[in-house]
């Protein structure tokens, strides 16, 4: 009876060591190699690195809604930027750079415990990606800096009468990844986790808007693109 009330009394404490947290909370970078024409062939915009280029911030969160499946919602956004000491555009004015690119990940998420610490999981996710480029200009070269901008991506002349020192220009795109990963339980509520898969995004380079206007904005190939990202993970409860 003693032996018993030991096995049992172990297999409460493994159980509550290696449970999984119902909910939990992820930071993480992603690697992944988009082309970006426009920005890559221009000399006016920073120089390609793998800071500006390749590097993607990582955050999300999860709930196991079922024994051996979650769903959550996760962010991965590359950003890009110069002040205007860096930045001179065709009309030889200058202006503050930034551009913004994030894809927002809704997964479904299935896994199994291959041993008590180390998860193998599967991810299908839909994907909704969103981009902005915004120039901060000092009055009144504003209008003359954004058409001298646009006219990088399209030869087609710019009906604006005014702009705003600080505007932005924005597109919305849709996609859908699969992920493979793994993760290594570090305790009972921290984990690294490991990722590599793909993500299909349908970008259209003319769907940009400027002000309620649409405008051409720059070609970037990001579909079929490989990705992989790092993450630690923490269990709220």
């Amino acid at each position: 009876m003693k032996s018993q009330i030991q096995v049992l009394l172990l297999f409460l404490l493994i159980s509550v060591g290696y449970s999984q947290p119902k909910l939990s909370f992820d930071l993480g970078l992603g690697l992944y190699q988009p082309t970006l024409t426009g920005y890559d062939e221009n000399k006016t915009f920073p120089v390609k690195n793998t800071l500006n280029r390749n590097l993607l911030f990582n955050w999300g969160i999860y709930y196991e809604f079922f024994y051996n499946a979650r769903i959550g919602i996760s962010t991965l956004t590359s950003i890009d930027s110069r002040d205007a000491k860096d930045f001179t555009l065709g009309n030889q004015s200058t202006a503050d750079f930034s551009r913004r690119i994030t894809y927002r990940f809704f997964p479904i998420e299935t896994f199994f415990r291959w041993k008590p610490r180390i998860e193998i999981n599967f991810t299908l996710t839909p994907i909704w990606g969103r981009s902005s480029i915004s120039l901060d200009t000092n009055p009144p070269q504003q209008l003359e800096d954004w058409k001298s901008f646009l006219t990088m991506f399209s030869d087609k002349e710019i009906g604006f009468s005014e702009m705003n020192a600080t505007d932005a220009m924005v597109t919305n795109w849709y996609g859908y990844g699969s992920m493979l990963g793994l993760r290594l339980y570090l305790t009972s509520r921290m984990a690294l986790d490991l990722k590599s898969g793909f993500m299909n995004n349908a970008y259209d380079e003319k769907l940009w808007y400027l002000r309620g206007n649409k405008v051409t904005g720059p070609k970037m190939k990001i579909d079929g693109l490989p990705i992989f990202s790092l993450k630690i993970l923490y269990g709220l409860r």
